[in-house]
């Protein structure tokens, strides 16, 4: 006798799956083949609203049971793959009563196409174009179902697609993931959309361009949505802007300090000669002179007498660039002076650099120690003062800058002429107007002043409150100060700083004491004992030496100090072991 096959059976044994719901979309039953289907266990589902477990089938069912019709070949992705599903209502005399879901992955044809090679080979590369894009990529179907997602779009959403796959785009709105969705703009308006999207889990700026693909009838059944981060474009333009105000505000602070510097550091000028000095530069400042030429002692203030006349032009608004021509080695000078391209020559900078003259453009640019500049650099300074225009080191684009040359030498350059070391015609061309900056022991009016400025200075400076009578400050302007002003300078700030009491009179007063006699043994040669000529002057030497170094700071000044070259200086220093 053949045992009689329930209903139950039928449906438990189906090949494809089957979800039965209540007509509140309440799963009632759910099939073996719907388990292996979607990977699930029915009787965690059983009794479940179906927008609970499973989201893509929920609009389906819901449109069946609202209009009692029946819906065929719908698709419904999920992350096994995409459902073909349909839907028919269940009826009673009380009228739809439920709904039952019939779906399968897929029909044997496709399959049969998917394990062809040509598909395998295509679908591998769309995966791995979609894969390896840095930019985030959503894939969703017509109705706003999530199909895929990239890895890169996990990262940026900080999302997993198997969490996502298979849900409409709505629900993520609905928890406050996103500020706005492109896809759901696309599904309004039937159009590619382009918006900024906020995600707030990653706290990221994406920009997203959602595109429509229509089929045949013209109807969207697909959605591709992209995504770029717009974050770090949004940090840099931040940090960008945030420079450019730093650097304004440092360009800002150094005008104001090259300005607090110049009002910290008058010019005293009591003496008629130095008045003379002043009243002839600030002439030449007011009428905008260029090629000045200001000669004088190491320590005269020559580099003040610069800023002050750039302080007191038209210029005065724009870059005062200095430069110690004495200071940087012949072979980099040319490229401070006036830049160089990218490698130009072995060690420079990838990007190349932009020179002086440049960044003095509608300034000023100071030259100071213009006579020990190098002869063969003298040759395109003046071919510069000639047309105003020059070549970067190892460039050919023609540099057009407009700026004052002011330049100060404490050498004699009309000798450097004669003996070759200075170019005749540069000469003539930097010395337009001259200004001689007299030695402090030519006007000795001047020292009252400066004594007074300086010990200001350093006592605000150092917190003190120092001073000197009237008495010391005569025996001062006895004094030859063979360093000049920079000599006074340095006595008064050692005074302020080292002096025990209040007033610098013992202190000042001991300087005309300790000092070192220039020719300690001279007197030798006037007696009558037989004196060694060889080991005297090794001795006279030595004194020299030791007199140069006290009043100077380096070795360039001492061969200043002491007519002869730098490198004769370092070699005596040297042999007496100084």
């Amino acid at each position: 006798m053949i045992k009689d096959i329930s209903d139950k059976d039928i449906v438990e044994y189906f090949s494809s799956g089957i979800i039965a719901t209540d007509k509140f979309a309440i799963i009632s039953r759910v099939n073996r083949a719907s388990e292996k289907q979607l990977q699930i266990v029915a009787k965690e589902f059983i009794g479940k609203k179906i927008s609970e477990v499973l989201p893509g089938f929920h609009p389906l069912v819901m449109e069946c049971l609202q209009s009692g019709k029946s819906l065929m070949n719908q698709s419904v992705a999920v992350v096994q793959g995409q459902l073909v599903v349909h839907v028919n209502p269940l009826r009673s005399v009380q009228g739809v009563t439920g709904a039952v879901i019939n779906f399968n992955l897929s029909d044997f044809s496709e399959v049969s196409v998917k394990q062809s090679d040509t598909y395998m080979e295509l679908s591998r590369q769309l995966e791995t174009i979609i894969g390896a894009s840095s930019d985030g990529i959503w894939v969703c179907n017509g109705d706003g179902v999530v199909v895929t997602i990239n890895s890169a779009s996990e990262s940026l959403n900080g999302i997993k697609a198997k969490d996502v796959v298979g849900k409409n785009v709505s629900e993520f709105l609905d928890k406050n993931n996103f500020d706005q969705l492109v896809t759901t703009k696309v599904l309004g308006s039937g159009e590619q959309e382009t918006i900024v999207q906020r995600v707030h889990k990653t706290n990221r700026l994406l920009l997203c361009t959602g595109t429509p693909a229509r089929d045949e009838d013209g109807n969207i059944v697909l959605i591709v949505v992209n995504e770029r981060d717009m974050t770090e474009l949004q940090t840099l333009r931040s940090k960008f802007e945030q420079n450019k105000k730093l650097t304004a505000k440092y360009k800002e602070e150094l005008s104001e300090l090259s300005l607090r510097e110049l009002e910290n550091n008058t010019i005293i000028a009591d003496s008629s000669l130095m008045k003379q000095i002043l009243q002839k530069s600030l002439k030449l400042a007011h009428i905008g002179a260029s090629n000045i030429l200001i000669l004088g002692a190491s320590g005269t203030g020559k580099g003040l007498l610069a800023k002050s006349i750039h302080k007191n032009s038209i210029r005065r608004e724009n870059p005062f660039i200095e430069i110690n021509c004495a200071a940087i080695p012949e072979n980099l000078l040319e490229a401070e002076l006036f830049g160089f391209e990218k490698g130009a020559f072995s060690g420079a900078a990838e990007i190349g650099k932009v020179g002086l003259f440049e960044l003095a453009q509608g300034g000023t640019l100071f030259l100071d120690e213009i006579g020990d500049m190098p002869i063969n650099l003298q040759t395109k300074l003046l071919k510069y003062l000639d047309d105003k225009q020059f070549r970067r080191l190892g460039g050919t684009k023609i540099i057009k800058v407009e700026c004052a040359t002011i330049s100060a030498t404490n050498r004699n350059l009309q000798d450097r002429v004669s003996n070759n070391l200075f170019r005749e015609d540069l000469f003539y061309r930097l010395s337009s107007f001259t200004l001689e900056i007299p030695a402090l022991c030519d006007r000795r009016d001047d020292i009252p002043g400066l004594v007074q400025f300086y010990l200001e200075k350093y006592n605000k400076k150092y917190n003190r409150s120092t001073h000197v009578s009237s008495a010391v400050v005569a025996q001062l302007q006895d004094y030859s100060f063979p360093g000049n002003v920079r000599e006074l300078k340095s006595i008064i700030e050692n005074g302020v700083v080292l002096s025990e009491e209040a007033t610098l009179d013992r202190y000042l007063a001991s300087i005309e004491k300790n000092r070192t006699p220039l020719f300690p043994d001279l007197e030798l040669v006037s007696s009558s004992e037989q004196v060694d000529l060889s080991s005297t002057l090794k001795e006279v030497e030595k004194q020299l030496l030791i007199k140069a170094k006290q009043h100077c700071k380096t070795t360039r000044q001492m061969s200043t100090f002491l007519n002869i070259c730098q490198s004769t200086v370092v070699r005596k220093l040297q042999k007496h072991g100084l």
